[in-house]
């Protein structure tokens, strides 16, 4: 089951890839990125997310502004997900506990939410 974002998100994420949206999540998660076509827009996010994927991003987002989730809360959706997936593959949610340094009613928590 992929990490749920809203539509812009993923479609952000689906157009320039994960390592791409995770360096833009480091630096503007949290916050709106408002995207143009200006020169000091362009020059931004080419140092960011690279040249390529400046000129998609602009090329589908020009004018709107997008709302980028913390990395933080990226990295906690992985965690989740991947406990999830470890439940589905059978492994016990005490070993999944200690695996991700979290309680045992942490684990249950997270798979009966999923």
């Amino acid at each position: 089951m992929p990490i749920q974002h809203n539509n812009e998100t993923q479609e952000l994420l689906n157009l320039i890839g994960e390592d791409a949206f995770t360096r833009l999540c480091t630096v503007f998660g949290g916050t709106r990125l408002h995207v143009s076509s200006s020169e000091r827009s362009h020059k931004r996010l080419n140092i960011i997310v690279g040249a390529e994927n400046a000129e998609k991003m602009i090329f589908h987002f020009d004018g709107v502004a997008l709302t980028l989730p913390m990395l933080s809360s990226l990295e906690i959706k992985k965690r989740h997900q991947a406990i999830i997936e470890d439940a589905k593959k059978g492994v016990s949610q005490r070993d999944i506990a200690m695996k991700y340094d979290l309680t045992d009613r942490q684990v249950r928590r997270i798979i009966s939410d999923s």
